[in-house]
C-alpha cells in the first residue's frame, strides 16, 4: 500500500508543527495576584451606567479578579435620565460634578 504523497508530507511536517505550538506563548494566561485597584466606568452616549454590556464586562472583571471593586458614574439614579444627561449634558460640568462626589479636587 502506497501513502499518498500529500500523506507524506503532512507525516513529515507534523512533528515540526506540534513543537512550534508547544514553545508559542498562550493567547490568555491566567491572572496573577487580584488587583487590589479599582475599576470605574464611565458609560458612552446612549447607554446608562446600569446598562448589559458594562454588568459583562464587570463580571468579566471579577471573574478574572476576584474582589475588585467596581463603580458605574452615573449623572442620574434613573437610566432614562442618565442615557438624556449623556446627550445632552455638559461634560465639564458632568466632570466636575463627580470629582466633587469623590472628595477629589
Amino acid at each position: 500500500m502506497t501513502l499518498p504523497r500529500s500523506s507524506l508530507i503532512l507525516f513529515a511536517v507534523l512533528p515540526s508543527l506540534i513543537l512550534a505550538t508547544s514553545l508559542q506563548t498562550p493567547l490568555f494566561r491566567e491572572p496573577k495576584a487580584p488587583t487590589s485597584l479599582p475599576v470605574v466606568f464611565w458609560h458612552g452616549l446612549g447607554d446608562t451606567y446600569d446598562g448589559k454590556g458594562l454588568a459583562n464586562i464587570a463580571a468579566i472583571i471579577n471573574e478574572t479578579y476576584p474582589g475588585t471593586f467596581i463603580h458605574s458614574i452615573y449623572l442620574d439614579e434613573e437610566p432614562s435620565k442618565d442615557r438624556n444627561a449623556g446627550f445632552i449634558g455638559h461634560v465639564t460640568d458632568q466632570v466636575l460634578t463627580q470629582r466633587k462626589t469623590w472628595g477629589l479636587r
